[in-house]
Formats: structure tokens, sequence, C-alpha cells
């Protein structure tokens, strides 16, 4: 099971590494056309804009897995579709509240990070964003059906778009406004591309038939989805948080120019968060199943191989980057960059200690926890935040790997807890 899961994890993992590829050539390019001080300030403004939308987003995809497993074993094609729409729904208010909140906000943050007219124009187009990414229930649908290898060519789309875009802007000197016009554009075209190929896939087992537009009754056979969506949004909202609330606070304590450093540093040093993250997407159809069987001795077996193999995969990278990062850094970003070397080894370092279990969190939710990693997430982000603040007065720059570190060190801790404590060992259902 666990190699179904890293060749379906594969497929996309052929695909986010393009993507990762392309998005690594983007911020470079980026760097270098507008500058240190230029591109930090579009490093804050993506980051207080991804803020929003992770705390609004509804994580309908871990949704539409659990429920639509349900429905499709018992051919319920008419809770499908009201599983479906219900799905869509959530994805679209939460889109709508995000770019709501980044609108009013405007004037606020510009005050702060003492933006001039331009730059708030800029910000108030890239508050159109989180209108482009209502792509859970997508997404979710296309896991369901095992269309991993759609999903990989999916996931390339906005990356392939923005880094068309980031030549087409370096050649002709566009500063920031331009960036946010081709960043939401680039968006727009990954959206309409996933909800078409959902679509498509979703006809072909003719699970669209006789599907109307209608709102009403969408909890009917879909009991305790709305509240499942909303924690595990929690819970996501918790685990993308501190990356952007890093590169956001120390835009507006240490400046642009410290946000620059800051994001160049998370996007290597966190690098292997995303491979692994899409092992978790793979691995946890399986995890439902097994759950559902009470095949807790093969879970925990699963559970155990995964984690191991992504923490000795994490500690290898962070070697190289401990020996190599520098000049990796100056031959991407340039000389200038050269500053966020010491906060990308702590960062990497911090990856290895979560991914260590990261197949927990899609145990929890297979049986019915997902109050469990929600805890954990909790947890480890108070702990990230009030380090992180008090550490920026003696550790300046290092202060965000200083707080990856405690919330590392308290996700593996917490992770194996609930490991012991609401998995069972045998074929017995789970404690309460």
């Amino acid at each position: 099971m666990l190699r179904r899961a890293l060749h379906n994890a594969g497929l996309l993992l052929t695909g986010k590494a393009a993507a990762g590829l392309m998005q690594l050539a983007t911020f470079a390019i980026a760097a270098r056309s507008l500058g240190l001080t230029d591109f930090g300030n579009l490093s804050v403004m993506l980051a207080g804009i991804q803020l929003l939308i992770v705390l609004a987003t509804f994580q309908s995809n871990q949704a539409i897995v659990r429920y639509g497993v349900l429905h499709l074993n018992s051919a319920d094609r008419a809770a499908f579709q009201r599983m479906i729409k219900l799905g869509v729904l959530l994805d679209l208010v939460a889109a709508a509240a995000a770019v709501a909140a980044a609108l009013l906000l405007a004037p606020i943050i510009a005050e702060q990070a003492g933006w001039t007219a331009r730059q708030t124009d800029a910000w108030r187009l890239l508050a159109l964003l989180p209108a482009t990414i209502a792509l859970a229930t997508p997404k979710g649908l296309l896991r369901l059906f095992g269309r991993f290898d759609l999903l990989a060519r999916h996931v390339t789309v906005t990356p392939l778009a923005r880094l068309a875009g980031a030549m087409l802007l370096a050649m002709t000197g566009a500063g920031l406004m331009g960036w946010a016009v081709m960043w939401l554009i680039a968006g727009a075209a990954g959206l309409l591309v996933g909800f078409w190929l959902a679509v498509r896939e979703a006809r072909r087992r003719h699970l669209l038939g006789g599907m109307t537009f209608g709102f009403t009754g969408l909890r009917d056979g879909n009991a305790g989805m709305v509240r499942f969506a909303l924690l595990s949004n929690l819970h996501s909202s918790l685990i993308f948080l501190p990356g952007h609330i890093a590169t956001f606070s120390v835009g507006l304590v240490l400046g642009p120019q410290s946000a620059g450093l800051m994001k160049v540093a998370q996007e290597l040093g966190s690098g292997l968060a995303k491979p692994i993250d899409l092992i978790n997407q793979a691995v946890y159809p399986d995890i439902a199943r097994l759950a559902a069987e009470n095949a807790w001795r093969r879970v925990r077996k699963l559970v155990r191989k995964a984690g191991t193999t992504a923490a000795a995969l994490s500690l290898l990278v962070t070697l190289v980057l401990l020996v190599a990062g520098r000049p990796v850094i100056r031959l991407i970003f340039g000389e200038a960059f050269e500053g966020a070397h010491a906060l990308l080894v702590l960062i990497s370092l911090a990856t290895s200690l979560s991914v260590s279990v990261f197949a927990v969190d899609a145990t929890l939710y297979a049986i019915g926890k997902p109050s469990r990693p929600l805890a954990t997430a909790v947890v480890a982000n108070l702990l990230f935040v009030g380090v992180m603040f008090a550490a920026f007065g003696p550790l300046g720059l290092l202060a965000p790997g200083a707080a990856w570190m405690t919330a590392g060190a308290a996700t593996l801790v917490l992770s194996l807890v609930w490991m012991a404590v609401a998995v069972p060992r045998s074929r017995e259902k789970p404690p309460a």
C-alpha cells in the first residue's frame, strides 16, 4: 500500500518538482529584476494575501475524499452531487471572505509598511487573488478518483504561467503593479483548468447525470461535512500560517530587505515539505480505507515507514544545504541574498522534525479525529509566534528559524502522543 501511495505521490512529485523549479525560477527572476527592496515588498504582499487565504479557505478536499468514498461505496449519486455542491459553496464563500478582508485591510497595512500609493494599489489588485484559488473541491475529486496523473499536470499550470509572465516582465522592466497583474492572471488559468479536469472526470464516471443547480438540502447524506471541513481548514491553516506570518512579520518589523532574505530561505529550506505533502495526499485515501476495515496494525506500519523515509530524506537535504547552501543562493538569487544562509539551514532542520510524523495527521482524519491534529497545530503555532517575536530582538533575522525549530519539536512530540493514545494496536475501534 505504501508503494502504491509512493507511486501516486511520484506522479504528483513529477509535476510538483517541475512546478517547484518553475516557482524558484520565477522568484529568482523577480529578485534580480526588482532588486532586494522591491522583491521584499512583493514578498510581503504575497505573504499577506496568502495569510488571509489560508485563514479563510475551507479545505473541502479532505471532506470530499472522506465523504466521497462513502457515497461511491453505497452508489448514492444524489448524495455525491450534493457533496460536490456543498464543497464548491464552501470554497466560494471562503474566497469571497478573503477578498473582502484584503480590501478592508489595505489602508491599515499600507500605513504600517510605509507603502506608496502605487504599492498600495498593487496590494488591492492582489486582493483578488483568493478568487482564483477556490480549487479544493476539484482537487478533492481528482484525488478521490485516483487521477494523480492529472493532478501532476494541473499543478504545473499556474507556475508555468507565472514563469512565462516573469520572463516577459523582466524584459520590459515592469514594476510591482505588473507583477501583481501577472500573478492574478496565472492564478485564474490554474482555476479554470482545475475545474475543467474535475468535471470531465466526474462525467466519465456518470456521476453528474441529473445534477441541478439547487442549493437546498445539501447536508442530506453529508451530515457533519461542514464541521469536518471547518476543523480540517483550521488545521491546514495552522500548518501553512507560520511561513506566511514569518515573511509578513519580518517585513513589518525588520523591513522589506529582511523580508526578501526570509522569502529566499523559506523557498529553499522548506522545499522538501512540499513533496512530503504530496505523499500525504496520496496516502490518505489508503489510510481511510484501512481505518474503515479496522486494520490498525497495517495503519501503524504504514505511518512508521512513511515517517522514517521522509525524515531521512529531509536530513540529507539539510546536510547538503549546510555545506552548499551559500553558493546555491548566490547562483540562483544573486550575492545580495547570501545573508539568508543561516536561516535556510534552521528552516530545513525544523522541516526534518515535522515531516517525520507527517502521516499521523492523515491517520487521525481517517478515524474521524480531526480535533487531534488541530490541537497539535494550535500548540505549534502558538509556540512559533511566541518564540519568533520574543527572539526578534536578540536574534534578528534568525528569530523565525528558532521559532520553526521549536514548533517542529512540538509537532513531533504531540503527534507521537496522539498516535499512541488515539490509534488502537488491534482490530478494535479507536478510543473516543
